[in-house]
């Protein structure tokens, strides 16, 4: 695989991730990174809260509209953990069946990719409930997510060859 398209599977996987740990956090009932039960949920308001001054109906809203997604992340979760199982299984003590390891890595995709059409819209609905000023802000956290994502993931270019004598 070229280092562009591992980077890419990379930032994606981070991507989703935070999707991913509230649907395990809060359907399994279970801590996420020291925190309480299905705490991911009210850690991501009060930081949105906080970031954009989120008014007491605007922060039951998005916590609505986390809880709606619950539904539709914890599946997509609990299949990719199992395609991780199987790929842990098709590689255990060195294995490598690069057919196999493609398929598994195929549908892992697939799945990433739900979540991430899952967190976009979720992004989409959040924005429809700010004020213009938060909208900004808004816009302004993600371009420092991506900034942010390119700083960890991106390789500065290779330099050029020298020129032959």
């Amino acid at each position: 695989m070229k280092r562009k398209t591992i980077v890419t599977i990379l930032l994606a996987l981070l991507g989703v991730a935070g999707v991913a740990a509230l649907g395990q956090s809060v359907a399994n009932h279970v801590p996420w990174h020291g925190h309480g039960p299905g705490d991911f949920m009210n850690w991501e308001v009060a930081h949105l809260t906080r970031r954009l001054d989120l008014s007491d109906a605007q922060q039951q809203q998005v916590k609505s509209l986390m809880e709606a997604q619950k539904p539709v992340v914890q599946p997509l979760f609990q299949q990719l953990m199992a395609q991780q199982q199987q790929m842990i299984a098709a590689t255990k003590s060195g294995q490598f069946d690069q057919a196999k390891v493609q398929a598994i890595a195929n549908q892992q995709a697939q799945i990433i990719a739900n979540l991430i059409v899952v967190r976009e819209q979720t992004h989409s609905k959040v924005y429809s409930l700010l004020t213009p000023e938060q909208r900004t802000k808004f816009d302004e956290m993600r371009q420092q997510r991506v900034e942010h994502m390119q700083k960890w993931g991106a390789a500065p270019p290779p330099a050029p060859p020298a020129p032959s004598e």
